[in-house]
């Protein structure tokens, strides 16, 4: 039965759609509005979304104009016709217009409802009218009793109604349980849902009053439940015909009822089942249009809006414990999950393609998906599935992310997981099933056997190849570098280069040079800065390039992106800890990481032997700015010796000219300063772990096909930093050989090298645009030419920020340079920019550096371990210690424990101060239980425990515990007078001391160790048949261990535990039936 609003607005255009209500007719029925037609279908074949065959059966020409419509369940071709005028006209769809016949009503009045129980009974709904009941049953037996070709007009005069019920009320919807074909439910307008049991000579009602009286719908697989709606609210109230009174009802429901708001005799009151929006419903009409029950599926329901939407709600019962479940009292039902079965509807350009009328399929099986054939405002049949609870099994069974604990093998965690022969189709068997009828035709002549079809793919054997595949990864293959490479520097060098041409390429040939410094020219050295575009790049731009080459990992194979996924845990394998010049190997392919370990060894090498320390002021670690700034940190405190007070400016020219002389550092010729100590020392930590061997080592590893001019130009530039010309002219002389294009440069060089100081000359003209095509050292050096000023040099970010730095040191005033410093700090700090450690050191300003580079690129492991070399010993920062819990917890969850306990223990040996680590050791790990009494307790603490009890005095009140002979000894507490210590264990017998201390007895309740039931000997101690001396190494390494069994608790000791179940099979302890050597799955080879 389907209800529908008079209005012409709300009425679908294109018609109704219904399938057969008999589970054992494969038909459905169209009643097309337009041409006032009724056409009968069979499926014939598949019926799955895209794909639905069918054909025509019988048609019935010129119905009525109908409000409402409905269809027998016991007979094929009889349906029921309701119209505004009030008349109810019944058709055979399978005969001509002679089987059409017209039902009697008094009062002509518009018809709103009719229903067919699984009889011969049919109820109308009809709206209110004064005296006359608005809610007849009529008994429609002679209709279809009658000889074929007789005409029904010749009856229909004589059938009237057998039941009148509700006088002068609207009756807006009806429905017959097909578990109790007299029981009918009811819809009255603005009143409520009622209840009638046609066979009740009383008439007595079961009332539930609501508003949501509309679009009465059945639940068939439990028809306890039924559901309504309202004209003018998008959501849906379920009831249960069980709430008939408040004694027969459970307290749960009746708290759910009185707390909750719920309304009586509802189940689930869903406020909210469509989406609305005010532009979509500017009429009066009803916003929801119909509801429909699965008949395969308890609990499942679907709505259809007037806008077109369909959803459908998967509801279960609510969890009740057993004991207090009662088959009479109303349950309580919750909504597991919806869905959406059509995301189009609301779309402009999709309007002839919106759903009007849509009805469950009716199944052979519950394993079969539900679906729906719903009707489409261009007239066309279609059929959705609701998403399928196996859907997603697939996707449960695949890790996905890590942490994964099959890496190790090889295995990828984007693949199903793999089961045993026996597993597999237990587990996999739904999936398998919901695939196995993809394509199966469901009904007509060619239909499958459902039972044969589930049976077969219960039976398919486990697949070899990889079930889950990535559409968007690359088929290209995997550059050499990374299938070749020996570690994870030279897997990400290939990345990067996979990246840059297969999953990013150029798309116009200028951009080739563009991107070749971004990714390709980048993982060498600092030396292959160059760039060749329309503009130069800074340093900070290109390190930001690099890292998020690799940060999507869309398009990557299954490979690449388990490389990319397991960055950290690879590198920690590879022994990325506190060994400096070890990790700038380990991250050779990202400079700028490569240069932060460079830093750090080198002032890991000045901080040796105290070089960093004088007049008790510790300058370990420090930067430039806070040399400059005589700034020793936040908790400066620290780096002082005892009795030692913060520095004055004096103090600390002291410190530094003890530092400098001591490091040998040549005398400072740059700029005048009034600080020219604190120059000296900036200038040497600029050039930490940098030297020209260094550098010339980084070329020497190129191949020659990827070297350039850029390492030339670098060395000719840092000798022009440093104020040695000839030295640069010189190195541009002799690259000049194999470079032609630097001679040029070298001559235009030496041309100002011996004209001296050009400060009283006019400069040249210099262009930022051509000296922007160049590397970023000819372009440092290009400018020093035309100019001669060090402060275009030092603000060009192009170059290093140490490099910069140095210039800024060497040629700034005071007052010009500190400006520059925390200009650049904080720049630095605000864009997480890891080359400002040579500003801050490791410092509490680092970790705010840290702090912004971890939110880009999550890289917490270089940032922990930085951090760690002076947090704690120097910074006290949550970050410092939250970001070590993270990197702790993350090699735990990859179960990554060798390299987790070595770092905990390097890193605490990194926090010493003083000679005494800063970091509390981590608690044990491994702790005794006492299975008596659940207490845990440690070997130190019985021995501190026993030692006071035994030593108490005779002012102590001691309470007691009389034990008879043979029982067990339980240990008292004592108390001293008066003192509110707490209490101390008295121990009754004196020997159990030594078993406490032994760690044979529990100090809590006393309790030994159990007995081994074969020889009855306490386990844990030495043994009277002394096995430690046996020949044979089995039986010494065996006697040392008991045996538990977990079911019946019984103790053995190994060794006798092997000689009784070799040749028994229950506990050796008599009347106890325990198999406690059950080998449940013998194939698995028990040794």
């Amino acid at each position: 039965m389907a209800q529908y609003t008079t209005t012409k607005m709300d009425r679908p255009e294109p018609g109704l759609v219904k399938w057969s209500p008999n589970p054992g007719r494969d038909s459905f029925l169209h009643v097309n509005l337009q041409h006032r037609v009724v056409q009968l279908y069979q499926p014939t074949g598949l019926a799955q979304p895209g794909k639905f065959d069918f054909e025509k059966s019988s048609k019935y020409d010129e119905i009525p104009p109908l409000t409402t419509y409905d269809w027998s369940p016991a007979h094929s071709g009889l349906v029921a016709i309701g119209t505004a005028s009030g008349a109810v006209d019944l058709i055979n769809i399978h005969n001509d217009s002679s089987s059409h016949a017209e039902l009697p009503i008094r009062i002509s009045r518009t018809c709103q409802a009719v229903a067919f129980n699984t009889g011969t009974l049919l109820a109308v709904g009809l709206e209110r009218v004064r005296n006359d009941q608005c809610l007849k049953v009529f008994d429609v037996n002679r209709f279809t009793t009658l000889e074929s070709g007789t005409p029904w007009s010749s009856i229909e005069g004589s059938t009237n109604p057998i039941h009148g019920l509700e006088a002068s009320v609207s009756i807006s919807s009806t429905k017959f349980f097909e578990d109790s074909p007299q029981t009918l439910v009811a819809g009255i307008k603005n009143q409520g849902i009622r209840i009638y049991d046609l066979r009740d000579p009383q008439g007595s009602v079961i009332n539930y009053q609501t508003r949501c009286n509309n679009n009465l719908a059945i639940d068939y697989a439990d028809p306890n439940y039924f559901a309504s709606s309202s004209l003018d609210k998008p959501g849906l109230v379920i009831w249960d015909r069980r709430s008939t009174s408040r004694p027969s009802s459970s307290p749960l429901y009746l708290d759910a009822v009185d707390m909750d708001d719920l309304p009586w005799g509802a189940a689930l009151n869903v406020e909210r089942a469509i989406d609305v929006k005010d532009s979509n419903f500017q009429d009066r009409g009803s916003l929801v249009r119909s509801l429909r029950f699965c008949r395969d599926h308890r609990g499942l329901i679907a709505v259809l809006s007037r806008t077109g939407q369909l959803k459908v709600l998967d509801t279960k019962k609510e969890y009740i414990a057993p004991s207090m479940q009662s088959s009479a009292s109303p349950e309580i039902l919750e909504t597991r999950r919806s869905y959406d079965l059509d995301m189009d509807y609301a779309r402009e350009d999709r309007k002839d393609d919106k759903i009007v009328s849509f009805d469950w399929v009716t199944l052979d099986s519950p394993a079969l998906i539900p679906r729906i054939i719903v009707l489409r405002a261009n007239g066309a049949f279609d059929i959705l599935e609701k998403p399928s609870y196996t859907s997603k099994y697939a996707y449960k069974m695949v890790p996905w992310q890590a942490p994964y604990r099959g890496l190790e093998e090889g295995s990828s965690y984007h693949g199903i997981m793999q089961f045993e022969a026996s597993q597999y189709s237990e587990v996999m068997g739904p999936h398998n099933i919901d695939k196995a009828f993809r394509d199966v035709p469901l009904f007509g002549s060619k239909k499958e056997s459902v039972r044969a079809v589930i049976q077969q793919a219960l039976l398919s054997p486990q697949p070899n190849i990889d079930l889950v595949g990535d559409f968007e990864a690359s088929d290209a293959p995997l550059p050499e570098l990374f299938t070749q490479g020996p570690n994870i520097a030279d897997k990400l060098r290939g990345l990067r280069k996979y990246s840059k041409e297969i999953l990013k390429p150029p798309t116009h040939p200028n951009d080739q040079i563009q991107r070749a410094s971004t990714i390709e020219e980048l993982d060498q050295s600092y030396t292959d800065l160059s760039v060749k575009g329309d503009g130069l790049p800074s340093n900070r731009e290109l390190h930001e390039r690099l890292l998020t080459s690799t940060m999507d990992t869309k398009g990557f194979p299954k490979e690449a992106q388990a490389v990319l996924d397991h960055t950290m845990l690879l590198r920690s394998k590879e022994k990325y800890l506190f060994d400096y010049v070890a990790n700038r190997e380990l991250v050779s392919d990202d400079p700028w990481l490569r240069d932060l370990w460079d830093w750090i060894s080198g002032a890991a090498e000045a901080t040796s032997d105290e070089g960093m320390v004088s007049q008790g002021i510790d300058l370990s670690y420090l930067g430039v700015y806070y040399i400059w700034t005589n700034n020793l940190g936040l908790q400066g405190k620290l780096r002082l010796a005892d009795g030692v007070k913060f520095p004055d400016a004096s103090t600390w020219e002291r410190c530094l000219q003890e530092i400098n002389k001591r490091s040998k550092q040549p005398k400072y010729d740059g700029v005048n300063t009034r600080k020219p100590l604190h120059r000296q020392a900036a200038l040497r930590i600029c050039g930490w772990g940098r030297s020209p061997h260094t550098d010339f080592s980084d070329y020497a590893k190129m191949l020659p096909s990827e070297r350039n001019s850029s390492w030339h130009t670098m060395a000719t530039a840092h000798a022009l930093f440093i104020g040695e010309y000839d030295k640069a002219v010189q190195i541009l002389k002799r690259a000049s050989t194999e470079y032609p294009e630097l001679l040029f440069v070298s001559l235009a060089l030496q041309l100002i090298s011996q004209g001296g100081n050009r400060s009283d000359q006019v400069q040249l003209d210099f262009d930022e645009a051509v000296a922007s095509k160049t590397d970023p050292y000819l372009r440092a050096i290009s400018s020093f030419i035309a100019t001669n000023n060090w402060e275009n040099i030092a603000n060009q970010e192009s170059l290093p920020l140490r490099e910069r730095t140095y210039i800024a040191l060497r040629y700034f005033d005071d007052g010009q340079l500190t400006s520059w410093l925390e200009k650049e700090l904080a720049k630095a700090i605000d864009t997480g920019d890891i080359e400002g450690i040579v500003l801050t050191g490791i410092t509490d300003h680092l970790v705010d550096i840290f702090a912004k580079y971890i939110e880009k690129f999550h890289d917490v492991q270089t940032a922990t371990l930085v951090l760690s070399v002076c947090a704690p010993r120097y910074i006290h920062d949550y970050r410092c210690h939250t970001w070590r819990n993270a990197y702790r917890a993350y090699l735990q969850r990859h179960r990554a424990f060798l390299q987790r306990t070595k770092f905990e223990v390097e890193s605490t040996k990194q926090s010493k101060r003083r000679g005494v680590p800063t970091i509390k050791p981590p608690s044990r790990q491994i702790a005794l239980r006492c299975v008596y009494c659940d207490a845990e307790f440690e070997l130190s603490k019985m021995v501190t425990t026993t030692a006071a009890t035994t030593s108490t005095n005779t002012n102590t009140n001691t309470i007691t515990t009389n034990t008879t002979a043979g029982a067990t000894s339980t240990p008292s507490t004592t108390t001293g007078p008066g003192t509110g210590k707490p209490p101390q264990l008295v121990l009754p017998n004196p020997l159990m001391a030594a078993n406490i201390n032994a760690g044979v007895s529990c100090p809590n309740c006393g309790r030994h160790l159990p007995r081994c039931v074969v020889c009855l000997e306490v386990v844990g101690v030495p043994r009277s048949d002394r096995p430690e001396a046996s020949p044979d190494p089995r039986v010494r390494a065996a006697a040392r261990f008991p045996t538990f069994c977990l079911k019946c608790e019984h103790v053995l000791h190994l060794d006798h535990a092997r000689l009784w179940f070799a040749r028994h099979g229950e506990c050796p302890v008599p009347e106890c039936r325990c198999r406690c050597n059950f080998r449940a799955n013998p194939e698995l080879g028990y040794k």
